[in-house]
């Protein structure tokens, strides 16, 4: 998530608010409850590139994307959010990285950690048994399924195996939940293959190009959380508009193909599959493995429908200072209407390029990357 850090001159990024008291109220147990399930098709699917088309329902798409906004509206109409994100004030900020700024005075970051006592362990096996969850800020679950089409249950209990879609109470997007795949979580904390797969079938059955989804590992300041976010951007993130440059060693024939962000002050690399969705997700889930093991902090985010990968890997730091992984991509939340007018280009790429690795790290973070693709 988001951490703070003063920059040089008279304006500062956000400083992370750890104020969960909305978390600590009494709370409706979810265990044994009855949830809106839909539950996946057999297979992940088709993959298909979204090149910046708008979503059209009416082109007999999936209705998960259309049915997730249906519910977060439901929940905005309801009262359940802070505040209404969609009369915050947006704007793209004058530079070559064309940054997107949002003035949001309400705002106030939510822990993953908090996060994930409150809804992850629960639902496995835990010996914390009064930890519990808003009812009402559940807005459906989401398992496998055996049949050839994905299907739709008005009331189903929870199955052990799903992934919770509930709400950030504190969004910083139309659309922002949180997706937590507990059946999985309380095995590992860590980032694996079983759910990360899962997490991108469900991206592939959303079908909506404006649908991203984020992780973030900070094993420091938020050691063991383990939890998906998503929302939908109408417009591309300014890192997925930037030049990529082919890596060296670039293994083109197997179906995973690596590239590096071209100009960006946060070194990154971005992993694409040719057609291979399960091939993709076993590359990214190795090299997460190598770098969790490693305590390193990185963040992803995933779009395309899960056919890309962008890869932020963050520089240790004695502060614990890191970025989210919409901070990565170029998106910026200011609580102080000055700083959101005066803040310029050149202060937000001097911000992500104090938490970037040197050359020589990232020099290394690439042939790892070749070398599992090998």
């Amino acid at each position: 998530m988001v951490s703070a850090k003063q920059l040089e001159g008279d304006h500062s990024l956000l400083k992370p608010n750890n104020n969960n008291e909305q978390l600590k109220c009494q709370l409706t147990p979810i265990k044994g409850s009855k949830v809106l399930l839909y539950q996946l098709r057999a297979s992940l699917g088709r993959v298909t590139a979204c090149e910046g088309l708008p979503f059209n329902a009416e082109e007999g798409q999936s209705l998960l994307g259309p049915l997730i906004l249906a519910q977060w509206e439901d929940c905005a109409w309801k009262g359940r959010f802070n505040y209404d994100v969609t009369s915050c004030e947006t704007k793209v900020i004058c530079g070559g990285n064309k940054f997107i700024a949002q003035l949001n005075e309400k705002w106030s970051l939510n822990s993953p950690a908090a996060i994930e006592n409150q809804v992850i362990l629960p639902l496995g096996p835990s010996k914390i048994k009064n930890v519990k969850i808003h009812r009402e800020d559940i807005l459906l679950c989401i398992a496998s399924g055996e049949n050839e089409i994905s299907q739709l249950i008005s009331s189903a209990v929870v199955p052990q195996d799903g992934t919770l879609i509930f709400i950030n109470p504190d969004p910083i997007e139309y659309g922002h939940v949180y997706l937590a795949p507990y059946g999985f979580h309380h095995q590992s904390k860590m980032l694996d293959k079983r759910s990360l797969e899962f997490i991108i079938q469900i991206a592939v059955e959303v079908e909506d190009c404006s649908f991203r989804v984020f992780y973030d590992h900070a094993p420091l300041a938020n050691p063991g959380a383990a939890c998906f976010q998503a929302n939908f951007f109408e417009n591309a993130l300014p890192v997925e508009r930037l030049e990529l440059a082919p890596v060296s060693g670039n293994v083109l024939d197997k179906g995973v193909l690596i590239y590096e962000v071209v100009g960006y002050p946060l070194k990154t690399l971005v992993f694409m599959s040719k057609g291979n969705l399960k091939l993709l997700i076993a590359f990214v889930t190795e090299i997460c493995s190598v770098l969790q093991e490693r305590n390193a902090v990185f963040s992803l985010l995933i779009t395309d429908g899960g056919r890309k990968f962008f890869l932020f890997p963050q520089a240790s730091s004695p502060s614990a200072l890191h970025l989210s992984a919409w901070e990565c991509g170029g998106y910026f939340l200011f609580k102080n209407a000055a700083e959101f007018h005066n803040i310029s280009d050149d202060e937000i790429s001097e911000y992500l390029a104090s938490v970037s690795l040197d050359d020589e790290g990232f020099l290394t973070l690439k042939q790892l990357s070749c070398s599992i693709a090998n």
